[in-house]
C-alpha cells in the first residue's frame, strides 16, 4: 500500500420500516444510526439487501464490511452531512492490520494470509459520506465484486482517498478526493478489473486518478487538477501488465503540484495524462491544459515505456481527438517506444517529436 509505483497491500493474516438501531432487522430493511451509536454494530446486524442509514453528525469510527449486498448510506458528503473521522484507536480487525487505519473498508469474505481472494464479497455500496484524516485510506475495497462507491468525499487521508485492489466490476462515480497523500482514486492489482471511474473530482493529491497493474478500466468525464499527475496508467512490471483502458472526456488541467522523489517513486510535477507501459489503451476526447514541469511525467499527454519499472513498452495505444494547449515541455510527448502507437486528430500546439498535432 505504501509503495506508490511498485507496491501492493500485504495481508497479514426495498425498505420495510425504518428501524432504529438495535431493532431486529427484517428482509430489505433500513437500520438507522444516529450520533453516539456504532455504525459497525449496525453493519454487523445487517443482512444482505439491508441499508445502514447514518444520520448527519460526526462519527469518530472506522467501519468494515464483509457481507454481500450491504448499502452504507450517509446523509451527505459534506461537513454538515455524515462525517467519518478516525477513532482514538484503530479497531483490532483485518482492515486495520492489513491496510492501516481506514475509514470504510470492504473486504472479501475469505482472503488468505498472502492476500489471495478465495471468496469475494458481492454488491456492496458506500454512498453519502465525508471521510477525512485517516492515516491509511478513506474508502478501500479488497476482494470485492460489484462494489459501488458514489457521492463520497475523501479528504486528507494518508494514503489513498478511494481505492480498490484485487476486485472486479467496481463503480466509482460522483466522488471528490482532495489532498490525499497518494492517489485520490485508485484502481489496482486486477487483471480483469471491469471498472468504471466516472464523473469524479480529484484535487491536490499526489496522483489524481491512478490505474496500476489493472486491465479493463474506463476513466470517463472526471476532473483532475492541482495534483502532481492528473491521470496515470502504469505497468509496474507485475504479471499481466496494465492497459485495455479507455481514458475519455476528462478535464485535466494545471496539475502542477510538486512531489519530490521518494524511495518508491520519482519526482513528479506538471503531468496531465500519462501512460507508462500501458497497452491497447485509448486516450480520446480529453481536454488537457496548463500542465507544466521538467520531470519525466511532465506535459499534456505523455506516452512512455515502462522498461525502467520492469514493464512493457506502450504497444497499440491510440491517442485521438484530444485538445491540449499550454502544456510544458509539450502538449503531446512520446518516447518513440512501442508498436502500433497512433496519434490521430489531436488539436494541440506542440509535440515531441514534432508532427503529432493536427
Amino acid at each position: 500500500m505504501r509503495k506508490l509505483f511498485f507496491g501492493a497491500p500485504a495481508i497479514g493474516l426495498g425498505i420495510a420500516l425504518a428501524a432504529p438501531f438495535g431493532a431486529a432487522a427484517s428482509s430489505s430493511s433500513t437500520i438507522v444510526v444516529g450520533p453516539g451509536q456504532s455504525i459497525q454494530a449496525a453493519v454487523n446486524q445487517a443482512q444482505p439487501g439491508d441499508t445502514v442509514l447514518v444520520k448527519p453528525g460526526v462519527y469518530r469510527q472506522a467501519v468494515m464490511i464483509r457481507k454481500d449486498g450491504i448499502t452504507l448510506r450517509g446523509s451527505g458528503d459534506f461537513r454538515g452531512g455524515t462525517v467519518i473521522e478516525p477513532p482514538s484507536a484503530p479497531p483490532h480487525n483485518l482492515c486495520a492490520t492489513a491496510f492501516g487505519p481506514t475509514g470504510v473498508c470492504i473486504v472479501g469474505k475469505k482472503v488468505s494470509q498472502t492476500g489471495v481472494v478465495i471468496q469475494p464479497v458481492y454488491d456492496d455500496t458506500v454512498t453519502g459520506l465525508y471521510i477525512t484524516g485517516f492515516a491509511g485510506t478513506g474508502v478501500l475495497g479488497y476482494g470485492t465484486y460489484g462494489l459501488t462507491v458514489q457521492h463520497v468525499t475523501a479528504v486528507n487521508d494518508g494514503e489513498y482517498g478511494i481505492a480498490r485492489f484485487e476486485s472486479t466490476k467496481t463503480l466509482f462515480a460522483n466522488n471528490t478526493a482532495i489532498g490525499n497523500h497518494e492517489a485520490g482514486l485508485y484502481v489496482g492489482d486486477s487483471p480483469n478489473a471491469a471498472t468504471v471511474v466516472r464523473d469524479n473530482v480529484s484535487i491536490g493529491n499526489q496522483l489524481g486518478i491512478f490505474v496500476r497493474h489493472a486491465r479493463g478500466v474506463t476513466v470517463l468525464h472526471n476532473r483532475s487538477t492541482r495534483n502532481c499527475q492528473g491521470i496515470l496508467v502504469l505497468d509496474d512490471g507485475e504479471p499481466g501488465g496494465a492497459g485495455n483502458a479507455v481514458v475519455q472526456g476528462n478535464s485535466v488541467f494545471r496539475n502542477n503540484k510538486f512531489c519530490p522523489a521518494a524511495e518508491d517513486a520519482p519526482a513528479l510535477k506538471g503531468g496531465g495524462i500519462l501512460l507508462v507501459g500501458a497497452t491497447q489503451t485509448k486516450v480520446t476526447q480529453n481536454s488537457v491544459q496548463g500542465n507544466a514541469g521538467s520531470q519525466f511525467n511532465s506535459g499534456g499527454i505523455v506516452v512512455v515505456s515502462a522498461g525502467v519499472f520492469g514493464g512493457s513498452d506502450p504497444d497499440f495505444d491510440t491517442i485521438s481527438r484530444n485538445t491540449a494547449f499550454g502544456d510544458q515541455p509539450a502538449d503531446l510527448r512520446w518516447d518513440g517506444t512501442g508498436t502500433g502507437v497512433r496519434f490521430v486528430g489531436n488539436h494541440c500546439a506542440t509535440s515531441a517529436p514534432a508532427g503529432l498535432c493536427h
